[in-house]
């Protein structure tokens, strides 16, 4: 491609043309097989890819709790919610980091992108084989884990692969290619259930492990989706297993803030099935996370937008306030319009799985829903502190939040069961909201 064609590839994604007389090595921009998304249809894209995902999710585990045991459900469901916050934990910030940093290597991203994929890669290992030891070692129900070697295995591959995943969606992001999130996305839901069909139908196995294998298998093909994505979109990038630890610094001080915010808003989730399964029931946990796994397809709206508001403000951050509103307008319109439907169908879409799980997770999902309306606030506040890089109030306010969510909700759920958990769940997310529409207001009126 001509130099003339890659300046206006990096002028039509933000970039700066750059000065006279630089290196062309260095000032060449990557070749994009699509120009980029709007910030409308970028956030639309990453929503659908996070709804279809899930929606997927729920075939695949009606699926499971019509073939296996709610006991062998709940405890695949932890093993999963555990991996999860696992992938979470492997982060390290750097998907946020390199949403901020991009702009600045917009032209020569290799350093950047060899960089983010490879440490997200060894932290992903790293907090998968510490999960591993604590479920040998501390756990009552979720020690067969590490106990099974196979299973343990599976474990960190599924780990790993979902770590990178979520690097891949946050590049995407970066990007403006929400539309590759997409089918990546779809290509693990689709092939969690094809798998978990076919496992059913060659094997016997009717255990835990056999309803988690599909996890790993699924990660890898995504993965590879996402890789050849990528090398199509900045086919002068070339991956090496190289990091450069000038930018990791830098890396480090722009996502290790992002990072500790990040987890305050998603371990509380993940960690509330682990709880389940220990304190409670395993049976009980292939209830909740059900209904949890509904109520996400909603929370993931406000969350995915609230990603956009931040990929927009690092490209130009004096449109804070026109990213926000848009933003909260689109979170709310879309969040009310999925929250009832999934509301008014609750009764009948639980009784797929079976008697159990609609009599015990109908009424606690439909108080589910209504935390999309508090968090939609919660998520564009943590957006505008991200892209004003003030984030010391973001990260006080998430942790008091989910730390108190964690612990509301564990102790409603030992004396109230379920409808207690989901009942002091939003109350406290309806006080984290509130706080945060207000501090937005603030911010809009000093802006």
């Amino acid at each position: 491609m001509s130099e003339t064609r890659a300046l206006a590839v990096g002028a039509a994604a933000g970039g700066v043309r750059p000065a006279a007389g630089s290196r062309a090595d260095a000032v060449e921009v990557p070749t994009q097989a699509r120009a980029p998304l709007s910030q409308i249809w970028n956030g639309l894209t990453l929503i659908g890819s996070k709804a279809i995902t899930m929606s997927l999710g729920f075939v695949f585990w009606v699926l499971a709790a019509r073939l296996f045991s709610p006991e062998a459900v709940g405890v695949a469901a932890g093993a999963v919610s555990a991996m999860m916050l696992c992938t979470q934990l492997g982060q390290l910030g750097l998907g946020s980091a390199f949403i901020t940093h991009f702009p600045a290597h917009r032209r020569s991203p290799d350093r950047l992108l060899n960089s983010s994929l490879l440490l997200t890669t060894v932290a992903g290992c790293a907090w998968g084989g510490l999960f591993l030891f604590f479920a040998g070692t501390a756990f009552r129900e979720l020690d067969v884990v590490s106990a099974n070697g196979m299973f343990a295995v599976l474990f960190l591959a599924a780990t790993v692969f979902g770590t990178l995943g979520i690097v891949l969606d946050q590049i995407a992001t970066a990007l403006r290619r929400g539309d590759q999130a997409l089918t990546r996305n779809v290509t693990f839901g689709v092939a969690t259930v094809v798998l978990l069909a076919a496992l059913t139908v060659l094997t016997e196995a009717r255990t835990a492990r056999a309803i988690f294998e599909p996890w790993a298998v699924a990660g890898l093909a995504a993965l590879t989706v996402g890789l050849v994505q990528l090398r199509r979109t900045l086919p002068r990038y070339r991956p090496r297993l190289h990091v450069d630890r000038q930018l990791v610094r830098e890396l480090a001080r722009a996502g290790l803030p992002n990072y500790v915010l990040t987890l305050s808003e998603r371990a509380p989730g993940l960690i509330l099935p682990v709880v389940v399964a220990e304190l409670l029931t395993p049976a009980l946990n292939a209830t909740w996370y059900t209904i949890w796994m509904m109520a996400w397809v909603v929370y993931i709206v406000p969350i995915q937008v609230g990603m956009t508001i931040f990929s927009e403000v690092s490209h130009d951050p004096a449109a804070l306030g026109v990213s926000i509103r848009r933003g909260v307008a689109s979170s709310l319109a879309v969040g009310a319009a999925a929250s009832l439907v999934i509301g008014l169908g609750a009764e009948p879409i639980l009784s797929i799985l079976g008697d159990h799980y609609a009599a015990g997770g109908a009424d606690p999902l439909r108080v589910l829903l209504l935390a999309v309306v508090p968090l939609t606030f919660v998520q564009a506040h943590f957006s505008s502190c991200r892209g004003r890089r003030a984030l010391g109030e973001a990260i006080a306010t998430g942790w008091i939040s989910g730390t108190a969510s964690i612990a509301a909700a564990a102790l409603a759920g030992i004396s109230h069961g379920l409808m207690g958990m989901a009942v002091a769940w939003v109350a406290v997310q309806t006080a984290t909201g509130a706080w945060a529409l207000w501090r937005l207001r603030q911010v809009r009126a000093r802006s």
